[in-house]
Order: C-alpha cells, then structure tokens, then sequence
C-alpha cells in the first residue's frame, strides 16, 4: 500500500500532466496566427472557425476528464499499484488527445480516421476510468474515511455505452462525425432511472 506521500504525488503528478496536455491544444492555433503575416485578421479567424472548434472541444473534453479524476481521487486516502497503473494508462490517454486534435486542425476540420481516433481516444478514458472505480469498489480499504459510496460510478457505466455507440455512428455514418458527441448530453436522463432502480432492490 502506498504512503499519504506517495499518494500525493501521484495526484500532483497527474495534475500537472493534465495542465501540460491542456496547454499544448493551443499550439496549433498559435501556428497558424503566427504565419498570418500582413494578411487580413477576420479573414484568418472565419478561416480557421472548424480550428477553434476543436480546441474548445478538446478543452472541454480534458477539463471533464480531470474534473471525474479529481472527484475520484478526492474520495481514496491511499493508492497501490494496481490504481497506479491505471492511473498511469489514463494520463496517456489525457496527453494522446493533443494528437487527434492536431490531425483534426490539420485537416480543417472533423473529418474521416481523424474523427474516429479522436472519439476513441475519449472512450478510452473512459474506460480506464471506469476500471478505476471497478477496483476500489472490490478494496474498499482505498476510500478515504467514512465514504460509503463512489459518487459518478453509474455515470462512468454509462458514458463508457455511450462513447461506444458514438463511436459506431461515427464509423457507419462519417459525416456525422464528432456530431455523435451529443449523445453526452442525454447521460443525466439514463442516470437517474438507474439509480431509481438500483436503491428499489
């Protein structure tokens, strides 16, 4: 089992990889502004609308993944190597994501494997997070004191199904593309009808 400071570290670790990945979606975005010379400024920001795009979007999706990872790790008081290397499998995924974001920007726009790569990456996450919580479920001598329940549990169940039909549509349909995203939006309506269910029985 690891010490109080060795699960600091791994927490500050993982905060500041996060902070790096973030950091880096900029850089193409940067790229293109500093080759823009004497040209026309609103010319250049309408021309690279789909660019923005997928920086917010990449924003987003990073800060939501260190949001559930900060609300996980906020209810362990201890870490061991099975939750290090998961721990570790997802912070790849968080410093991969920069790269179908890239290819996305590149492409001027979502469009094709670029997509795809992207929506996996996102399952991925997913998944490990998913897995994550799975563990600590079976050794509870890893929450911290007096928590009871894992909070966001069902709702990592059911973003990981949704993610995986995203990716489907995506596959199937290519025009659809990083559109198949907003199924997201609907978790809060499955969330509840299971938890509903789970406390009948």
């Amino acid at each position: 089992m690891a010490t109080n400071r060795g699960f600091d570290r791994v927490v500050n670790f993982s905060d500041a990889v996060v902070a790096i990945a973030i950091t880096i979606l900029v850089l193409p975005l940067v790229d293109e502004a500093s080759s823009i010379g004497h040209g026309n400024v609103n010319h250049f920001l309408m021309g690279i609308g789909p660019q923005v795009y997928v920086f917010v979007l990449s924003f987003a999706v990073i800060a939501y993944y260190w949001f559930l990872h900060h609300t996980f790790f906020e209810q362990l008081q201890q870490v061991d190597r099975r939750i290090m290397l998961l721990n570790t499998l997802w912070l790849f995924g968080i410093v991969f994501i920069p790269f179908p974001t890239a290819l996305i920007v590149d492409s001027n726009g979502p469009a094709g494997w670029a997509t795809l790569i992207y929506m996996m990456s996102m399952l991925f996450l997913a998944i490990v997070q998913l897995a994550m919580k799975m563990y600590v479920l079976k050794h509870k001598d890893l929450l911290a004191e007096g928590t009871i329940a894992l909070r966001g549990y069902i709702g990592s169940q059911i973003i990981v199904v949704l993610l995986f039909i995203a990716v489907i549509i995506a596959a199937v349909f290519p025009n659809i593309g990083l559109w198949a995203l907003t199924l997201l939006w609907t978790t809060p309506l499955f969330v509840a009808p299971v938890k509903k269910l789970q406390r009948t029985h």
